[in-house]
């Protein structure tokens, strides 16, 4: 079963009620993900030309690349924010229980696994010692 086609004749005539006479858009993609679409409006009809396709896809291709490295920033930050709270989360374990590295990952781990609860926010409620699977 196919996706339902966009109402394109509802779309114009709600875009033409807000003055919009002529669009343009380019996708926002790399080679592994894609991001949506720059989309250009113009006032004018007839507006945009083979300069602006191009200008277009240049700056799409700039703007891709930039969120992609973005996200690929936000990934890494989050994943070090993961790594040092699961880190003081067994550090805490190992003290209280006397516990072993590996045995304080493996309680984590199962509460984790048991509770369906992000490794991390089981460690986030270890480290700050709020109520939960823990």
């Amino acid at each position: 079963m196919s996706a339902p086609q966009p109402d394109w004749e509802s779309f114009a005539a709600a875009a033409r009620g807000l003055g919009v006479r002529s669009m343009t858009g380019v996708l926002l993609y790399t080679d592994q993900e894609d991001f949506g679409a720059l989309n250009l409006y113009s006032s004018r009809p007839g507006a945009f030309g083979k300069d602006i396709e191009t200008a277009g896809w240049l700056l799409a291709s700039h703007a891709a690349v930039a969120l992609a490295s973005a996200r690929t920033i936000d990934q890494l930050e989050h994943g070090l924010q993961s790594r040092h709270a699961i880190g003081e989360a067994m550090g805490i374990l190992r003290e209280r229980h006397r516990l072993s590295e590996e045995d304080a990952f493996n309680v984590l781990r199962r509460i984790s696994q048991e509770h369906n609860v992000k490794l991390r926010d089981i460690a986030e409620r270890v480290r700050d010692d709020r109520p939960g699977p823990v």
